[in-house]
């Protein structure tokens, strides 16, 4: 994960995709729409309807209310991609599941490279409650209003409205990301028995050979390496605190351990 910061932006384009199906290669984009943002406020949108030059199933239809007949006299991909890229410009791109889907299906009919931001990570790394983390589930928790869901257009500006409240939320609340501890040693397990129970705080430090060490009450409980060690390293700078949040025992008589690390909030935001 980049530094968490850098995902908090006032300057964006709001993308949206509908297409006929989950496939990048196999499925054609129908819809194309974008909703620029300057200073957190909209200033200008774009939508389009594309042509696939194939039939759009029912069940699409039924989901997006886009059909055949809607989409006979719209421009292909080829024309309706250069228009959205001059909409664009060099803007950050920000959509929810944007890099998982949006961005792939872009990618398979241009070659678009650009800085994205996706709201599905940012709400995966904050408190949102029991609601879920689709962008219904979302516009639900936050009271973001969606009239024509499942259209591109409506469904940039629903998301756009999400993630200023998630904004509003993370300079706050913060956010969080969790790290699996590997604590397979003895003096680990020890050290976690004595020490450690569901909301314990720890400190972090490195060892000589750079792994990034666990501590509670200056005993080691465990090791954190690969991704997320680099994810801590590079979220450093925003750490307000790192607590046990799981500890469990498994099959063996061993000791399994998780902390999250909280980053953010109002400790942060006047820095």
């Amino acid at each position: 994960m980049p530094p968490f910061d850098s995902k908090i932006i006032s300057d964006y384009v709001v993308v949206d995709l509908e297409t006929t199906g989950l496939s990048p290669e196999k499925d054609r984009i129908i819809e194309i729409a974008a909703v620029k943002v300057e200073n957190d406020a909209v200033t200008d949108k774009f939508s389009t309807l594309v042509n696939p030059h194939r039939h759009i199933d029912s069940y699409i239809t039924e989901l997006t209310g886009i059909d055949d007949s809607m989409v006979k006299n719209a421009p292909d991909i080829s024309e309706a991609m250069p228009a959205f890229l001059k909409f664009a410009g060099n803007m950050t791109l920000l959509g929810h599941n944007i890099i998982r889907f949006d961005l792939r299906f872009l990618q398979a009919v241009t070659s678009l490279e650009a800085y994205c931001v996706d709201t599905l990570d940012i709400a995966n790394h904050m408190h949102t409650g029991s609601h879920g983390r689709s962008l219904t589930a979302l516009c639900s928790r936050f009271k973001v209003i969606n009239d024509n869901a499942h259209r591109a257009l409506s469904d940039c500006l629903a998301t756009h409205g999400v993630y200023q409240k998630m904004k509003e939320l993370y300079l706050d609340k913060g956010a969080y990301f969790t790290m699996a501890l590997s604590c397979g040693r003895k003096l680990h397990q020890e050290n976690i028995r004595a020490k450690c129970s569901i909301g314990t705080a720890l400190t972090a430090e490195t060892d000589k050979k750079g792994a990034l060490l666990l501590c509670a009450d200056g005993c080691t409980v465990g090791t954190v390496s690969g991704s997320r060690q680099t994810e801590f390293q590079e979220n450093l700078h925003l750490v307000n605190g790192i607590f046990v949040s799981r500890i469990e025992e498994n099959d063996k008589g061993k000791l399994l351990m998780s902390a999250e690390v909280r980053i953010g909030g109002e400790k942060h935001s006047t820095e």
